[in-house]
């Protein structure tokens, strides 16, 4: 037992390097090429947008606290945050599967069910992708899908992910039903056999009120993530009302292409959407600055808020409220 403790510290460890020096080096990579566009920055508007997107931040933290709570292990925010920051700095490494294995680890120590951690993970990302679906739908230009028919697709995604969102707490709800029907076919695969033992079906259903909490502070979030992005942009473009609109739907189809993007964290497939969406408005050189200085305000504020989440340490799950 001792072995597998220190083994296990011994590879969060070095996951944790992993993820510190890649982080580090997008920022640099991304400063360097940030500093090659003279923009006029705007002090109060930048601010105001570093402020807005730690804001947002901390909502997808409380978002997810909310979530893992619906699968029976109540969290206090600290705790919750600091599992949320460590975890989510992992999406730079390849491949998806390491903010799953990431969340699942660190919230093993605080009672947290690993299937249910690990699950919570592609949950999050779909309820994302959908909220950003959502307000891409209703904000970014008709075409930006590169369809003829853009309105057309437009109402299609807009719809389909609003359906998909409102039925979101019904469907984790059932979610235990669904495994114990597939559960049987992944036992007679030799590969799988050993995913179907480690997860109980039960620890997979949601509780369909606190669900639906999640979703809506997740939704608040990603509407705060628009709005320090509209700030931004007023900050380094001295973009006007009349571009609040544009500018909030090229960020939100930004999240969405980059999020089903293939690189990790979508980085440079998100970048060339919103540019490609705004340089009509801005010029190519502009719009480009933008993208990019929006991934810099991310990286800015990850790096400070990591260490204060490491910093506040292993706690117990919180009471559950009388």
């Amino acid at each position: 037992m001792l072995a597998e403790r220190r083994s296990g510290a011994v590879v969060r460890w070095l996951l944790g390097l992993a993820t510190a020096a890649m982080i580090v080096w997008l920022a640099v990579r991304y400063w360097d090429d940030l500093r090659l566009i003279d923009l006029q920055v705007d002090a109060v508007g930048l601010l105001g947008a570093v402020g807005v997107s730690i804001t947002a931040t901390w909502c997808l933290a409380l978002g997810w606290r909310e979530l893992i709570g619906g699968y029976g292990t109540p969290l206090a925010p600290r705790p919750a945050l600091r599992v949320w920051m460590l975890s989510q700095a992992t999406r730079y490494l390849p491949t998806g599967l390491v903010p799953i294995a990431a969340r699942a680890g660190l919230a093993a120590p605080l009672g947290v069910n690993r299937a249910a951690a690990g699950a919570s993970v592609i949950v999050e990302t779909a309820t994302l992708v959908g909220w950003s679906a959502v307000f891409a739908a209703l904000w970014a230009p008709a075409d930006w899908l590169g369809t003829a028919g853009g309105w057309l697709a437009r109402i299609v995604l807009g719809l389909g992910a609003a359906i998909g969102l409102v039925t979101l707490p019904w469907t984790l709800a059932g979610a235990g039903t669904w495994w114990r029907r597939i559960d049987g076919l992944l036992r007679r695969a030799v590969v799988l056999r050993w995913l179907s033992g480690r997860m109980h079906p039960d620890s997979l259903s949601a509780e369909r009120a606190t669900v639906w909490r999640a979703t809506f502070v997740y939704g608040l979030a990603v509407a705060q993530r628009l709005m320090a992005a509209v700030l931004l942009a007023g900050a380094l473009l001295a973009a006007g009302a009349d571009d609040i609109w544009l500018i909030a739907g090229a960020t939100a189809a930004g999240i969405v292409v980059g999020m089903v993007g293939i690189t990790p964290a979508g980085l440079g497939v998100r970048e060339v959407v919103v540019a490609a969406l705004l340089s009509e408005r801005f010029g190519v050189g502009d719009a480009a600055a933008f993208a990019i200085a929006v991934r810099v305000l991310e990286f800015a504020h990850e790096l400070v808020l990591l260490p204060l989440a490491a910093a506040a340490g292993r706690a117990k799950p919180a009471q559950t409220a009388g």
